[in-house]
């Protein structure tokens, strides 16, 4: 789900490669009316891609807060979705991996090691 970015002739991008490799901060919004606010990269085509802590508003609600590399969610974070349900733990590739806890918004949870859930 990576963002376009302004297109730079190849000079331009020549001369800022150096600080395209550097992981900056913004906020952008999607064209379906999700937001991300956080840290990214430039990759060599000009994209967007989420790298570092950042936060991802879903237009329907659901909300990431944690860890991003290669534009997924990766690392440890927080996934709040619009029912109320919450699960907090690790990530890889978008997916629940490593030791998490899943809370459904009646107060009931299951606490343990998730495997590409």
């Amino acid at each position: 789900m990576a963002v376009k970015s302004k297109k730079l002739s190849l000079k331009q991008r020549e001369k800022n490669d150096a600080n395209d490799k550097a992981i900056k901060e913004n906020a952008y919004i999607f064209p379906s009316g999700d937001r991300y606010e956080g840290q990214f990269l430039h990759t060599q085509d000009g994209n967007v891609q989420r790298s570092g802590f950042g936060r991802h508003i879903a237009a329907e609600g659901t909300v990431y807060q944690g860890m991003w590399k290669d534009d997924a969610m990766n690392g440890t974070g927080q996934l709040k979705h619009s029912s109320g349900d919450v699960y907090e733990g690790g990530f890889l590739n978008n997916q629940f991996h490593g030791e998490g806890t899943y809370t459904w918004a009646n107060g009931s949870y299951v606490k343990g090691n998730f495997v590409r859930n």
